[in-house]
């Protein structure tokens, strides 16, 4: 997997800055939990770290390498998988090409699909079905399935819960933490519910002003205090 380090990013759209120097460390397969208020930067800051946009000042850097700041690594270099609000399944794609929607053909591509699906506990037998097809949690698990099927060292979710309703909702949780815990993945998900942020994370970072306000962690976390820029 990966470690994640991002020092004293600062990003600004229009001349009004979302992100003033923040820094944050997310050990080699632990997953944090990002929190804040609506427009604190949460969002922009997954789209640096995927490659979507590029930072003003500062850098992220993948285990030791630097993929923002001094150079620019391209999204499709960095082995970045992104899972986007809103799953942003292919309509008309069934589920097993939208699991592999980034892979080559040939055997592998089906073996690695068939693997996906039991991963994220979907029935073989959904291959064939559409999105339009699906509950909201199994779309949730297809689109995970999707973002893991490439093989990434880090893994960004966006709001992965909102659309579900309460009993979908924990449902979705536990599945997505039981896939992190056994790919021992490097994640962070962003999200306003205390309840997602806790049930799947080993941290949970605060977000105010651009900057990282506070850091709750478990034992097992190992990042540095130093993290946390005042």
């Amino acid at each position: 997997m990966a470690e994640l380090v991002v020092d004293g990013v600062v990003k600004a759209f229009g001349g009004r800055p979302v992100l003033d120097g923040l820094s944050l460390h997310v050990p080699d397969g632990r997953t944090l939990a990002i929190v804040g208020p609506s427009g604190c930067g949460k969002t922009t800051l997954l789209r640096l770290i995927a490659g979507f946009e590029v930072v003003d000042r500062g850098r992220i850097d993948i285990d030791g390498r630097p993929v923002s700041g001094p150079v620019m690594v391209p999204a499709h270099h960095r082995a970045v998988g992104y899972l986007p609000q809103d799953g942003a399944l292919f309509p008309h794609l069934s589920v097993a090409d939208n699991i592999g929607f980034g892979l080559g053909r040939g055997p592998e591509r089906e073996t690695r699909i068939d693997a996906m699906l039991e991963l994220v506990s979907l029935d073989p037998e959904l291959r064939g079905r559409r999105p339009d097809q699906l509950s909201g949690g199994q779309q949730q698990r297809v689109a995970l399935a999707r973002a893991l099927a490439v093989r990434p060292r880090i893994l960004l979710l966006d709001e992965p819960f909102n659309a579900l309703d309460a009993t979908l909702r924990d449902a979705t949780r536990r599945a997505v933490r039981a896939t992190l815990d056994q790919l021992a993945m490097t994640a962070i998900i962003v999200t306003h519910d205390q309840a997602d942020a806790s049930g799947v994370a080993d941290a949970v970072a605060v977000v105010a002003d651009g900057r990282v306000a506070s850091i709750e962690a478990t034992a097992s976390w190992t990042a540095p205090a130093s993290d946390v820029r005042s």
